[in-house]
């Protein structure tokens, strides 16, 4: 079924070097607080990591409440403390309570929402959030690991693996995790299939939707 685009977003842009590797130090400084070994640490840390280096809460996809809750399960002391690496967070936290999470898709992140939690795997406790932070990820136009700051696309299986085990067992067609995630939410809905919000201001649009060209 052909896709149907959405409404014209602004192209990617890359980050610059200096805020990934300010996202890299406050993700390392966040990931001194976590317990050990635990699987899902260096996911939320280089998400809330990006976030802080753009200067942006909001961009985590996570709102206010949910970003407290998670920082005092997995790196508590991270919102107090004197870790001057961590004062982004201490400086941006405040106002984003106060401004909340804005959500220009509803309807999209609402179908993503139902999506995941359709093959969510019973075992994570940290599932909600990632839920929260995919869904609004797949708004921007860019791929999927860079958005979250992660290393490839590998990263993103296997955190898919990890807590949707039965949605990336229906990718056979390796589709881009973006693309596949989108059409699927459509597609569980009883949707006509189409791209992500973000998909049309990516860099590889043409290569994801041939056909469009």
């Amino acid at each position: 079924m052909q896709a149907v685009l959405t409404p014209s977003v602004p192209p990617f842009t890359p980050a610059p070097a200096d805020s990934a590797d300010r996202a890299q130090r406050i993700a390392r400084a966040l990931l001194r607080h976590a317990p050990p070994v635990h699987p899902d640490a260096g996911f939320f840390a280089a998400v809330i990591g990006t976030s802080l280096a753009q200067g942006d809460l909001a961009r985590s996809g996570l709102a206010p409440a949910e970003l407290q809750e998670l920082a005092d399960c997995l790196f508590p002391g991270a919102l107090g403390g004197h870790d001057s690496v961590l004062s982004a967070l201490r400086e941006q936290f405040p106002a984003y309570v106060e401004h909340g999470l804005k959500d220009p898709q509803p309807g999209f992140t609402l179908l993503m929402r139902v999506l995941l939690d359709a093959y969510r795997a019973p075992g994570p406790d940290t599932t909600q959030w990632v839920t929260s932070i995919l869904a609004h990820a797949c708004l921007r136009p860019d791929h999927l690991w860079r958005d979250l700051g992660l290393s490839g696309r590998e990263d993103v299986t296997a955190l898919l693996a990890r807590h949707y085990p039965g949605l990336v067992a229906r990718n056979i067609h390796n589709l881009r995790w973006k693309k596949f995630l989108a059409y699927s939410a459509r597609e569980h809905a009883g949707m006509p299939v189409a791209a992500a919000p973000g998909c049309e201001g990516c860099e590889d649009h043409a290569v994801c939707y041939p056909q469009n060209r």
